[in-house]
């Protein structure tokens, strides 16, 4: 005992050493998750920093210096060469000038990139004769770029002057389920709009209805009148319910603007309930897919059936899935059939679209067919006398307790 009270000290030393040690280990995962995770963050925004660069320095096409403005921020190459032979790299200045050193300074603010070419190797000219002046556009400038309305995160954004309409809307999350898609405004810093239908470039990609914007520009997209103009949308969809439409818009602009169509629906059996009546649409044919939509609307769309049902005398009965060519006895062999099956000429299949029955296992099938495997009548005959035998059984004692 005087041993045991001799090493207590010792014990207790060396059990809070263990603990430490534990509680140090514990730390340290910990520390090595969290250095993991700041890691891992940190990839993720070298990798969207990395994206952002590559997206501004792609070039949907060569600048068109007819159409391309100059502001403040460009930055240009200016090379003369012959008698004086000089370069500059310069940027247009807040003011929206370029100065030139020996030259002086040129309002270029507002300028096409061909105006301002022409105009700065005139200006040189004036002050070196017998030379060649040569200007290119080095670096654009950027713009500041405001999207308001029904956006997902609406506010000011930066961009280039070749950035169009639609990099703005997904830079800001995209437009919103109630936006009028067809009636976007863009509203310029010199109090012009320009109207845009930019559901025309989502559905055709129209070019002309994807503008290149301008700084200082508003982007508006406007709520649609969903308390006039709207429609509803049940059966096989993944969000049912009422979306607005624009005026004159097609139940084909209306399913791709919103995404509604997926390969489980049967877009040949798609219906507009329209006051009392009932309105068929194929939207695998152009004409009918052109039909136009009306305030109060009501559309269906079904599902496509894609499975077959085998039942009866096998192990696995149940859904399969349905694949084009299989036979009846492909199915049935894929169920399982047990012993108490019927031979293959016995096999059922009952057609789902015209609800006849067709028998043996080279039958076709189709969509929502119905295979019936039976039980071999031998074996039915046996269950019979079973039965039977029992049921005489039971009689038999009913009798003697009678007695």
């Amino acid at each position: 005992m005087i041993r045991f009270f001799r090493s207590f000290p010792a014990l207790i030393i060396f059990t809070f050493f263990i603990t430490s040690l534990g509680i140090s280990q514990v730390q340290t995962s910990s520390e090595r998750e969290r250095m993991l995770e700041l890691q891992l963050q940190q990839e993720i925004q070298k990798s969207k920093e990395l994206e952002l660069k590559l997206l501004e320095e792609a070039y949907e096409s060569a600048i068109d210096p007819q159409e391309y403005i100059v502001g403040p921020g460009d930055y240009f190459s200016i090379v003369i060469w012959g008698e004086v032979q000089t370069s500059f790299q310069l940027p247009v200045m807040a003011e929206g000038v370029l100065i030139i050193p020996t030259v002086g300074s040129i309002d270029v603010s507002g300028n096409t990139l061909k105006q301002t070419k022409n105009h700065v190797e005139n200006v040189i000219l004036q002050k070196y004769k017998h030379t060649k002046i040569s200007t290119h556009l080095l670096k654009m400038r950027k713009i500041r770029v405001h999207v308001t309305g029904r956006i997902s995160k609406p506010g000011t954004y930066i961009a280039t002057p070749i950035d169009r309409l639609s990099d703005l809307i997904t830079r800001a999350g995209g437009i919103g389920i109630y936006a009028d898609s067809k009636n976007l405004r863009i509203k310029h810093i010199n109090d012009e709009e320009t109207l845009v239908d930019f559901s025309a470039y989502q559905i055709k990609g129209d070019l002309s209805q994807n503008p290149y914007i301008q700084a200082g520009d508003v982007i508006i997209i406007p709520t649609i009148d969903y308390i006039e103009n709207f429609v509803r949308v049940e059966g096989n969809v993944s969000r049912p319910g009422f979306y607005p439409f624009g005026p004159g818009e097609t139940i084909k602009e209306f399913f791709n603007r919103y995404s509604l169509l997926n390969v489980s629906q049967k877009l040949d059996e798609i219906n507009i309930q329209r006051e009392d009546e009932v309105i068929e649409i194929n939207m695998t044919n152009d004409v009918n897919s052109q039909t136009t939509l009306q305030p109060g609307d009501f559309i269906t769309i079904n599902q496509t059936i894609r499975q077959v049902y085998v039942m009866g005398a096998v192990k696995e009965p149940g859904l399969f899935k349905y694949i084009p060519n299989l036979l009846a006895q492909d199915y049935v062999g894929d169920a399982g059939p047990t012993e108490n099956a019927a031979s293959i000429p016995e096999i059922k299949v009952r057609h789902h679209k015209t609800g006849k029955i067709e028998k043996g296992g080279l039958a076709k099938v189709y969509p929502g067919d119905i295979i019936e495997v039976p039980i071999r009548r031998s074996r039915q005959i046996a269950e019979y006398l079973t039965i039977a035998s029992q049921i005489a059984t039971l009689i038999i004692a009913y009798a003697a307790i009678k007695k």
